[in-house]
């Protein structure tokens, strides 16, 4: 099975929409990329997206499920929808409705108090229209960016951020590639609004090298109008805000990071992935002199993948994730790389670091398993702890800041696929730290669904 999907990812030059992170195509395309196969659609702009053939049809063609999760974190029903017409026009949805709004991954939606039917919380993760050739993909809709090479280390941008909604340009020309977004993100109870917006491109061979450069930047005003300031795909945010061309007065109104990406294969089977973010950079004698620091953050990754075979792929690695007591941190909290109260990146969102080893497998193309081992030490100012608190200096000091929580972790989880359309998945959860006692969690379930494709 695992060969056949290869050979039909490999032939397929045309990205589209995202895959829901629960599904069976999410893991697969990511274990091949850490298998070191298809790197010819390797990129550091995620999240993985579902492949399409170029078999032009005047028809319409739907493919759709519907499913169930029921486990012990709580019950969920949720739908998926993609629609392709002459394999260049597309529409996607997959709205979730849950009886725990809190555990559930990348869920935002608002509790309700009334509940119906044992549900009381229900929101789209995923929805939208695009229209896709070989080099261009213009969509708009509801959904996530991931930034970032490698898997599971992306600092700014994540694939379990909440969904946002956003307009997205992107262009291939086969060794290069750029991609441009603009979002909004949310309003607080005072009016003040907040926007998202992303340029970068990267540099690939398609064999064993890719290479990026990327901006990102948050802004927001009270009762603060989308600003088309940020609708070119080639300016950037220090030459807007210092020249004065934003829709609101003074330098204090946005917040942009600056990101170095580099995915490397080398043996065929050892890939080394890095990022290197600039948020704050001290840069004269005087900034020097007052003790100001730089917010910076980096994170790598090397995986050794030693059996690649027909019923098997055994992965090891280790990572390494830093991230500074300041970056990701605005002086006005509206700015911070947040949303809906949580990070829009790693989801310590800052003042932290992580060490881990880990190892990931694929059995006979139905069981995924990841076991985890690591040390993090997290500080007070983490963006997690305060998501929206603007920094009140930017002087050195130790990091991580303030009362260090230092934390043992193991975790192992895993998803068997028993039928196509019937999985089981378990997680096995312990840690322990000098503030917490240590805790053991466990959790099990089953996705069940029914698919449903047709043409109209």
């Amino acid at each position: 099975m695992i060969r056949v999907l290869l050979i039909l990812l490999s032939l397929t030059f045309i990205k589209s929409q995202e895959i829901p992170n629960e599904f069976f195509e999410f893991h697969l395309q990511k274990t091949l990329l850490d298998a070191g196969k298809n790197w010819g659609n390797n990129t550091i702009f995620g999240p993985s997206r579902f492949s399409h053939g170029k078999t032009l049809t005047d028809s319409l063609t739907i493919k759709s499920r519907f499913g169930t999760y029921t486990g012990t974190n709580g019950i969920g029903l949720y739908s998926f929808g993609l629609f392709s017409f002459k394999s260049k026009f597309h529409g996607y949805l997959y709205p979730r409705i849950v009886d725990r709004h809190d555990l559930f991954d990348r869920f935002t939606g608002v509790s309700r108090e009334i509940k119906r039917a044992g549900f009381n919380s229900g929101e789209t993760d995923l929805s939208g229209i695009s229209y896709q050739n070989e080099w261009m993909i213009l969509q708009f809709g509801r959904g996530r960016q991931s930034w970032g090479a490698g898997n599971d280390i992306q600092l700014a941008l994540s694939e379990n951020s909440p969904a946002y909604d956003y307009g997205m340009l992107d262009l291939d020309f086969g060794n290069l590639k750029a991609r441009y977004f603009h979002g909004y993100l949310e309003t607080d109870s005072l009016s003040y609004n907040r926007y998202i917006t992303g340029r970068g491109f990267e540099l690939k061979n398609k064999k064993n090298l890719v290479l990026g450069l990327s901006e990102i930047v948050i802004y927001s005003g009270l009762n603060r109008p989308i600003d088309f300031s940020y609708f070119n795909p080639m300016s950037t945010h220090l030459e807007i805000e210092l020249n004065g061309r934003q829709g609101a007065e003074g330098t204090g109104s946005g917040n942009g990071v600056w990101q170095l990406s580099g995915d490397l294969l080398i043996f065929d089977d050892v890939r080394i992935s890095m990022n290197y973010l600039f948020d704050e950079f001290t840069l004269d004698s005087e900034q020097t002199k007052n003790n100001k620091a730089n917010a910076r953050a980096f994170s790598l990754k090397v995986l050794h993948t030693p059996i690649y075979t027909k019923n098997a792929t055994l992965s090891f690695y280790c990572s390494i994730i830093s991230i500074g007591t300041h970056t990701f941190r605005h002086q006005l909290g509206y700015n911070n790389f947040v949303q809906r109260n949580r990070p829009l990146g790693w989801p310590l969102g800052s003042d932290s670091r992580e060490l881990k080893i880990g190892l990931n497998t694929f059995h006979k193309n139905r069981l995924f398993t990841n076991i985890e081992l690591g040390q993090r030490e997290i500080g007070e100012g983490s963006l997690d702890k305060s998501p929206y608190d603007g920094y009140t200096d930017y002087l050195k000091g130790p990091f991580p800041s303030g009362i260090v929580e230092n934390k043992i972790f193991f975790n192992w989880n895993f998803q068997w696929w028993w039928k196509q359309n019937i999985s089981f998945l378990g997680e096995i959860e312990y840690f322990n730290s000098n503030l917490i006692d240590g805790e053991l969690e466990f959790k099990i379930g089953a996705d069940i669904f029914y698919p449903l494709n047709t043409k109209i």
